[in-house]
């Protein structure tokens, strides 16, 4: 099959980037399934082994690079993958469409095309459909960091810290009523690094932050539509304490995690159970339930079930 992939942004990066970095898993691990795959996108800050790479300039507006899209979309796709949902009326090819975020306000789910992926269940419930595929990546690709729990010596918070809605204060509360030490990992929202506040971080950073702490606090105040930092925690062997918004509930809540993470409706609940938490487990059986359901091979193959409906019709 030929699988064409459609961005309107550089594809992959170096520094932190989580559609992107589907984006990118979506491309190799379809290309180690044996199929044909191209991309078109801004070029990005590296190769991608076995990929077709179509590069765009940059336009002035979205208009106009949508014209260019359809020129460059090869005659022999099979099917287009579009992280562009405004864009499907205009494509020539049978397509399908992942919506990566909510809508914005004033946008109407009217405008959604059919043929619309989202990436949890709860994400596709809030906007009326029901076709989603969990985000997945490469194992190989992120290291399990520390082995052992009683080496772990701190907790660990990762994200935009300058939106309320990450819930960096309630990190810090959490952390501070359990007497443990918080490093803070980010972009924009972080003003000066420290010895907490670590910046900005690219992939060897973050897996350096998250390969050495107990758990990853997630304590969103928003609906995560599927929130890549919980899986990238478990591949680095840290647990996920997190409050019970948006997609938080599957993504821990799925076969074999009821005994691996902490989940609560409420920050007191979840500083109780925090309280009370003894680990039963170790930083590889929390790596493993990741492997087994957030793999990019399970990912590429649970679109490949879309591909070939939207291929065939």
């Amino acid at each position: 099959m030929h699988i064409v992939q459609v961005y309107h942004n550089k594809v992959p990066v170096s520094l932190y980037g989580g559609m992107e970095r589907v984006i990118e898993s979506l491309c190799l691990g379809h290309v180690e399934m044996g199929h044909k795959v191209t991309l078109i996108s801004y070029r990005g800050d590296y190769d991608l082994p076995g990929i077709n790479h179509i590069y765009l300039d940059r336009f002035e507006n979205m208009a106009e690079a949508e014209k260019k899209y359809v020129e460059l979309i090869p005659g022999d796709a099979d099917v287009v993958h579009l992280h562009l949902p405004h864009m499907a009326k205009s494509c020539p090819a049978r397509n399908i469409v992942t919506l990566h975020g909510n809508l914005r306000e004033g946008e109407s789910l009217s405008t959604l095309p059919p043929q619309t992926v989202f990436i949890s269940g709860d994400h596709a419930k809030r906007h009326g459909r029901e076709k989603f595929v969990y985000h997945g990546y490469d194992p190989k690709s992120i290291p399990l960091g520390v082995d052992n729990f009683s080496k772990r010596k701190y907790f660990a918070f990762l994200g935009r810290a300058g939106l309320k809605r990450k819930g960096l204060h309630i990190a810090k509360e959490l952390a501070k009523k359990t007497r443990t030490k918080l490093l803070i990992g980010g972009g924009r929202g972080i003003s000066l690094p420290s010895r907490r506040y670590l910046g900005h971080l690219d992939n060897s950073g973050k897996y350096r932050l998250l390969g050495g702490a107990k758990a990853l606090l997630f304590p969103i105040l928003w609906d995560e539509p599927f929130g890549l930092v919980m899986i990238e925690a478990m591949f680095c062997g840290a647990s996920v304490f997190a409050l019970e918004r948006g997609s938080v509930p599957e993504v821990l809540g799925l076969e074999g995690g009821e005994d691996l993470f902490l989940k609560a409706a409420d920050k007191e609940t979840l500083l109780e159970k925090m309280k009370k938490h003894h680990t039963g487990y170790t930083p590889m059986d929390i790596r493993e339930y990741a492997e087994k359901h957030f793999s990019y091979l399970k990912m590429c193959e649970h679109y490949l079930e879309l591909y070939d409906h939207h291929a065939s019709t």
